[in-house]
C-alpha cells in the first residue's frame, strides 16, 4: 500500500474529556480543514484522523498503519497539548516526520520541541502562527527528503531544534493578506455522522462552524492572539455567503456556529453579508460572537434577518474598575445596552464571565452578581482568570507561576486549568464557589422575572442562593476557612 503524504490530526478524545462530553458541542477544527484544502489543491495526498470520536490511541495507531503517512501533522490548543504529544509519540515511533502548528505551540514552541519519550524526540518542526503560507513552503521540503537545519533557516515561521540542541525560531511568517484567495476547508475529509448523531442524541439539532473573518483588532489584556495578531481581515461578504449556502445544501445542519473573534467591526461588512445572504436563499439559524461596543440597533437587526438566533458576549464583569484592568475597552452600561438590544430583537445571549483577574476585590464580584441579575443573559459561563503566554495578563503574573521545567502541561482538560497563578488572599476553591453563587443568582433572576418553575425548583433555587450568598460571604472575609474546610490551599 502506498503512503500518503500528510495526516492531519485533530487531538481531542471527547471521552477523555468531562467538560466537552457534558456540553456534547462538538466541533471540527476549521484550521486543520484549511491546511488541508491547501495541501490538496498543491496536489498532495491528505487525510485526517479526528479523534474527537475515537476509542483511544489504538484507533491512531491502526490510522498510521493503513495511511502509513509521511508527515503528520497537529493543529494543538493548550487542553489538548497532553494527548497531542502522547500521539505524536506514536507517530514518530512509525517514522513519520511530526509538526504542530496552533496556538499553543506557536506560544511554547520549546515545550514541543524538547518533548522525548525513551530519549527520542516526538516533534520535528513547529508551524509558528498562520499556517497555510507555511505549510505549503515546508511540505516540499519535508517530502523531498530530510531537510538540513540551513534549509529550514532559511523558512520564515518555523520553529526547531538546532544543531546544538537548542530552539531556532525564524522570522514571523507574513500574514495572508487575500484570505478570499484560500480555498474553502477541506470539510469532505470528516466523517460527519457521528457528530450529526451526538448533537442530535443531546441538543435535538446538528451544528457546524464557519469563519468570516480573521483577526480581532481589540486589545483585551488576557486574549492571545499569538496566530492572528491584532489583525483584521474579512473575507468577501458574498463569498461567506456562498460559503454559508453550500454548507446548508450539501451537510444540511440545523444551526451553524461562527467562529470569528468578533463580528461587527466593521457595519458596513455586516450590511452587505445580509444583503448577501438573503438574495442567495443561504439563510440558516446561527450563533456568533460579537463585543457590546459594537452592536447598534442596526447590526442586530441585520444579524437577525440573516439567522442569527444567539449572540455570545464578551461581558467579563460588572466592575468597570476590572474592565479597565483587562484593558477591555467597554463600560457596564455598553454590556447592559447590548444585552437590550438583543432581547428586543429576539436574539438570545450568551455572556462569557471571568473571576480571578488581578485587582478584582469582593466588591467588584458583587458588582458581577449584580449584573447578571439586572441583564438576565439567556446562558452565561464563568471562568477563572488564567494567563496564556504572549498576553499581557501572563507578562503581569508570570512571576507568580509555579516555577517548573515547563515541560509539565499545565491543563487536564477543557475547563480544568492547572496554571493558577498567586492571587493573593483568595483561593480557587473561592473562585469556584464564587461561579456556584453566580448561577443561583442568575436563576433567582430569572424567576423572580416571571420564569415558570415548580413550587420545588422554586424552593430548591432559594436554598441554593442564600447558602451561596452565606458561605461566599464568609470566605471573602476569611479567605483561609475554604482552604482549611476542603483541603485546597490557597494560592500565594
Amino acid at each position: 500500500m502506498s503512503s500518503i503524504d500528510l495526516l492531519l490530526v485533530n487531538p481531542l478524545f471527547l471521552h477523555d474529556d468531562p467538560t466537552e462530553s457534558k456540553l456534547m458541542t462538538p466541533y471540527f477544527p476549521l484550521g486543520l480543514l484549511y491546511v488541508a484544502a491547501v495541501a490538496r489543491e498543491a496536489g498532495y495526498r491528505v487525510e485526517i484522523f479526528d479523534a474527537m470520536f475515537a476509542e483511544g490511541d489504538a484507533d491512531f495507531v491502526a490510522a498510521l498503519e493503513r495511511a502509513q503517512p509521511r508527515v503528520v501533522g497537529f493543529g494543538v490548543l493548550a487542553t489538548v497539548r497532553r494527548a497531542a504529544l502522547r500521539l505524536a509519540v506514536l507517530a514518530k515511533a512509525h517514522g513519520a516526520t511530526v509538526l504542530m502548528g496552533g496556538a499553543d505551540p506557536t506560544a511554547r514552541p520549546d515545550v514541543y520541541l524538547r518533548h522525548r519519550s525513551d530519549g527520542r524526540y516526538a516533534v520535528d518542526v513547529i508551524a509558528v502562527g498562520e499556517s497555510e503560507a507555511t505549510m505549503a513552503r515546508l511540505l516540499p521540503a519535508l517530502l523531498s527528503g530530510t531537510p538540513s537545519k540551513c534549509d529550514l533557516g532559511e523558512m520564515p515561521g518555523l520553529a526547531f531544534r538546532g544543531t546544538d540542541g537548542g530552539v531556532v525560531s525564524t522570522e514571523r511568517c507574513a500574514l495572508i493578506e487575500d484570505i478570499d484567495a484560500l480555498p474553502l476547508p477541506a470539510r469532505d475529509l470528516v466523517d460527519w455522522a457521528p457528530y450529526r448523531a451526538a448533537w442530535r442524541a443531546k441538543h435535538g439539532i446538528f451544528s457546524m462552524s464557519l469563519i468570516a473573518t480573521r483577526g480581532c483588532p481589540f486589545n483585551c489584556a488576557w486574549c492571545q492572539k499569538i496566530v492572528f495578531g491584532r489583525s483584521f481581515r474579512p473575507r468577501d461578504p458574498v463569498a461567506v455567503a456562498e460559503e454559508l449556502r453550500h454548507i446548508k445544501e450539501t451537510y444540511r445542519p440545523d444551526f451553524v456556529r461562527i467562529v470569528d473573534d468578533a463580528m461587527g467591526i466593521r457595519k458596513a461588512w455586516v450590511k452587505r453579508w445580509r444583503d448577501a445572504v438573503i438574495e442567495s436563499d443561504a439563510v440558516i439559524p446561527f450563533e456568533c460572537l460579537s463585543r457590546v461596543d459594537l452592536l447598534d440597533a442596526d447590526i442586530v437587526r441585520w444579524l437577525r434577518e440573516a439567522g442569527c438566533r444567539r449572540m455570545a458576549l464578551g461581558a467579563e464583569s460588572g466592575s468597570q474598575k476590572v474592565l479597565d484592568a483587562m484593558t477591555k475597552g467597554v463600560n457596564v452600561e455598553q454590556i447592559r445596552h447590548a444585552a437590550a438590544l438583543c432581547r428586543e430583537e429576539g436574539i438570545e445571549t450568551y455572556f462569557y464571565m471571568m473571576v480571578g483577574y488581578p485587582t478584582e476585590t469582593w466588591a467588584d464580584l458583587k458588582l458581577s452578581a449584580r449584573m447578571l441579575r439586572e441583564t438576565r443573559p439567556d446562558q452565561f459561563s464563568t471562568t477563572i482568570a488564567y494567563p496564556l503566554p504572549g498576553t499581557a495578563f501572563y507578562e503581569r503574573v508570570k512571576d507568580r507561576l509555579p516555577q517548573g521545567d515547563g515541560l509539565v502541561p499545565d491543563w487536564d482538560f477543557t475547563a480544568e486549568n492547572r496554571l493558577l497563578f498567586g492571587r493573593g488572599q483568595y483561593s480557587t476553591y473561592f473562585y469556584r464557589r464564587v461561579i456556584r453563587w453566580f448561577h443561583h443568582e442568575w436563576e433567582d433572576a430569572w424567576i423572580k422575572a416571571g420564569k415558570p418553575v415548580s413550587a420545588v425548583e422554586r424552593l430548591r433555587t432559594f436554598i441554593a442562593l442564600w447558602r451561596d450568598r452565606i458561605l461566599v460571604h464568609l470566605l471573602a472575609r476569611m479567605p483561609g476557612l475554604g482552604a482549611q474546610a476542603t483541603g485546597w490551599q490557597v494560592d500565594r
